[in-house]
């Protein structure tokens, strides 16, 4: 990729589309904006692979170091993609990644609505209540996409799934998993509707994980990281579950620790004959 020319770079921290990206990076600015960032040529490139509209690219020619990272920027503006040129320190300013790659979009949030989901068409969901973490929150969203579950489910005030820190957790699987943000009650009347399996986790719960016959249509629930699932959704379970802590001095997982055990558990017993033969295929 060749440098742009240096009167057609951004160097002024004060331009729109600078204002605008570092506005997204807060939770106000994307409530307002409807939009959110990415960076980094993983993300970038499964946006595109996930057919993912892209409104601005952001490209900083001399750190964009990767030859496969040049490639896609070249492409995506031959295809049409607004392209901004930004130098490279007001990007490495402007960055909130570990290790800037100079490459970086703005994408509209796309949420799905409860009442269009029919449980019938989906292996399963993981609904999440109360978690605090974007990264735990992006750990599960990645996670989900991992097992084959159609998306997951943000039950009240959650994380919000487009933090730059729940983004980088999710490693791209954003773009391949059905967001919901809904209420308890509406939540409830919903798994109700479509005649789910709700399973919920609690270290309260007498059942291990591993004793429950889990049926489709399912739903996998999870609680906060402080407060666990709560007492109205709880009742709302068709089963709840445990995890076993083995040694003394642990008393309790990781959400997204939990949340993965029991997703790979509940997925594992589901009939698939293209799921048996994906694991009976030796992994490099």
């Amino acid at each position: 990729m060749h440098d742009a020319p240096s009167s057609s770079l951004i160097t002024d921290s004060d331009h729109p589309l600078i204002q605008r990206f570092r506005s997204l990076q807060t939770a106000s600015g994307r409530a307002k904006d409807g939009c959110y960032v990415i960076e980094g040529v993983r993300h970038v490139f499964r946006a595109t692979q996930a057919r993912v509209p892209i409104e601005q690219l952001f490209v900083a020619p001399r750190a964009l170091k990767s030859p496969a990272g040049q490639k896609l920027a070249r492409h995506l503006r031959r295809a049409g993609t607004p392209t901004a040129a930004v130098a490279p320190d007001l990007y490495r300013r402007l960055s909130l990644a570990g290790d800037p790659q100079g490459i970086a979009a703005i994408l509209r949030q796309t949420w799905t609505p409860l009442s269009e989901i029919r449980s019938g068409n989906s292996h399963g969901w993981l609904a999440v209540e109360g978690v605090e973490s974007p990264g735990n929150l992006g750990t599960m969203i990645r996670t989900c996409e991992a097992v084959g579950a159609a998306g997951i489910i943000l039950i009240g005030h959650t994380a919000d799934p487009h933090d730059p820190a729940a983004v980088r957790a999710t490693m791209g699987s954003l773009f391949s998993q059905k967001l919901v943000r809904t209420t308890a009650h509406e939540f409830t009347a919903w798994c109700k509707s479509q005649r789910l399996m709700l399973v919920g986790a609690s270290p309260r719960a007498t059942r291990d994980y591993r004793a429950l016959r889990y049926k489709k249509p399912l739903v996998v629930l999870v609680g906060s990281e402080k407060r666990g699932v709560s007492d109205v959704l709880t009742q709302a379970c068709d089963a709840l579950v445990r995890i076993p802590i083995r040694r003394r001095g642990v008393d309790s997982l990781n959400v997204a620790v939990a949340a993965g055990i029991l997703l790979y558990e509940a997925f594992d017993q589901r009939p698939s004959g293209a799921n048996a033969s994906a694991r009976a295929i030796p992994r490099a």
